[in-house]
């Protein structure tokens, strides 16, 4: 009777440490559909950039970031931290531009299970 419940208790011990849920096992990375703007768009100078995009995730999206450098000399310009709350995120974001520099927009997208996406798109102003 002993054996049993010592072997009942190992059961529920190791049972109670298994990682059996969605997050552990999901691989898919999240979607990125940058929809503003759009690689090599050319700006004036002074004027508002648009930087929109719908991200998704088949579970939960953790984090939502937009790096913008100045592509020139690698300087950060803008750095962007957003916390989802769910498994689609609208991003709406703002940058002046000023003329003459060309710059490269980052967005990177992290799920719960530390998945990630990254979408790369250069920019100019003139």
């Amino acid at each position: 009777m002993k054996k049993i419940i010592l072997y009942y208790f190992l059961l529920m011990a190791f049972g109670a440490c298994s990682k059996d849920n969605k997050q552990s096992n999901d691989k898919e990375l999240p979607v990125i559909q940058l929809t503003s703007p759009s690689n090599n768009q050319v700006f004036s100078g002074g004027q508002t950039v648009n930087i929109t995009a719908t991200i998704t995730d088949n579970n939960k999206l953790a984090l939502v970031h937009v790096h913008i450098y100045n592509n020139g000399t690698g300087q950060l310009v803008m750095d962007i931290h957003r916390s989802p709350t769910g498994s689609i995120y609208p991003l709406n974001e703002t940058l002046q531009v000023q003329a003459g520099i060309e710059y490269k927009i980052q967005v990177v997208a992290i799920d719960n299970s530390a998945n990630q996406q990254v979408q790369t798109v250069f920019i100019s102003a003139n």
